[in-house]
């Protein structure tokens, strides 16, 4: 599946917010000085109060790419933490004919799910289920397996408190999942990776999802 902006409807729940957010010109140039610049364009946020928790900027969908990879050659059934906006989500399950049949998402925000929640499940149906609950206390039901486990709570992946969380959260669920990935970790690698091709004029990238005809 294509990078793609987020559609989730602006709107407000408790002190989160979804509304949208213009980026000017970064350069004379398509192609970005680092991974972390976009297009100029209208996007969408996620925010609590004054907090920027996600963007469906290009460069944190393309940072989550690992964890969205590794759901469409494995399939089966997934587990998300963290909702955010459903960027990933929508990558794992966009594709009606792709490997991933189903995905668990754990959320804490019940606003979060309020606000996205609807949106997704309105989308994929049964392929999606939403819990309300805290990552780090969770249990999946009995006899759940899941191929991947992706993990991103956090909205700034720099915070200090990120790495211990990690390997809490990949401690917790290293007997329901046989892989497992955080965004802070990704997040960094990417960072160091060099520059990244935006695709073209319309904001779209290559597909991470996408089946093609063999």
């Amino acid at each position: 599946m294509p990078y793609i902006k987020s559609r989730v409807p602006v709107g407000e729940s408790g002190d989160w917010i979804v509304e949208r957010f213009v980026v000017g010109e970064p350069g004379r140039s398509d192609t970005p000085p680092d991974p972390f610049k976009s297009r100029p364009g209208r996007y969408t946020r996620l925010r609590h109060a004054h907090e920027v928790f996600m963007t469906d900027l290009y460069y944190e969908w393309w940072t989550q790419r690992k964890g969205i990879l590794e759901a469409c050659r494995r399939g089966g059934r997934v587990m998300v933490t963290g909702l955010g906006l459903g960027l990933v989500v929508e990558s794992m399950l966009g594709d009606p004919d792709g490997a991933v049949e189903h995905v668990t998402v754990v959320e804490l925000s019940p606003d979060v799910i309020r606000l996205v929640g609807p949106h997704l499940i309105e989308r994929f149906g049964p392929r999606l289920e939403i819990v309300e609950g805290d990552a780090f206390r969770w249990d999946p039901p009995p006899g759940a397996h899941y191929t991947v486990g992706w993990h991103d709570i956090w909205s700034n992946p720099a915070d200090e408190r990120a790495v211990p969380e990690m390997e809490r959260l990949e401690r917790r669920f290293d007997a329901y999942c046989d892989w497992q990935g955080c965004w802070p970790r990704e997040h960094q690698e990417a960072e160091s990776s060099g520059p990244v091709e935006l695709g073209s004029t319309n904001g779209s990238a290559p597909g991470l999802c996408t089946t093609t005809a063999g």
